[in-house]
């Protein structure tokens, strides 16, 4: 009777625990509006802007209904060479991995996803959304990608979604 009272309690916990799950998993795909890109002023307030500057913090702003964001904004990405060459090492091959793929020092470019030392930066969520700062540290025209997902973890019920966010040209 013990056993048959024991398993029967043992049941309803575990229904319990998946009835309770159930609302939280049942999550639609993120969204994302728009991209904002802020810098700070002479008086130290943040304005709005179009084109940053190599050199200076640039704050973008993720308007999106996400659990989780993070932006790739590509300025960075360097690659382990074989051996230093006298030019600074242009004409040595790049180190490989066993899978053919480069090995990176560091880099922050989306197209790097899943490579050992590639990320994109750590946002913090506000009102306004999602936001993270970045100092570019040359000029040219950089790719900026925003993931956002919801929920968190990798399961049946996970979305996430990959945005181009478009270039950013840096004077």
């Amino acid at each position: 009777m013990k056993k048959l009272l024991y398993f029967i309690s043992l049941g309803m916990i575990i229904s319990l625990s998946h009835s309770s799950c159930q609302k939280e998993d049942s999550t639609s795909a993120p969204t994302i509006s728009e991209v904002k890109m802020y810098m700070a002023g002479k008086s130290g307030k943040d304005s709005l802007i179009t084109q940053p500057v190599k050199g200076k913090a640039v704050k973008f702003v993720v308007m999106t209904d996400a659990d989780i964001c993070s932006v790739w904004p590509g300025g960075s990405r360097e690659v382990i060479k074989k051996k230093v060459s006298l030019d600074g090492g242009k004409t040595y091959a790049d180190s490989t991995d066993m899978f053919n793929h480069p090995v990176l020092k560091v880099s922050d470019c989306y197209i790097d996803y899943g490579l050992v030392n590639a990320k994109g930066l750590k946002t913090s969520q506000t009102a306004n959304g999602w936001y993270c700062s970045y100092t570019y540290k040359t000029s040219g025209t950089f790719s900026l990608t925003v993931v956002a997902s919801n929920h968190g973890y990798d399961g049946p019920e996970f979305h996430q979604i990959v945005v181009d966010a478009g270039s950013v040209t840096i004077k």
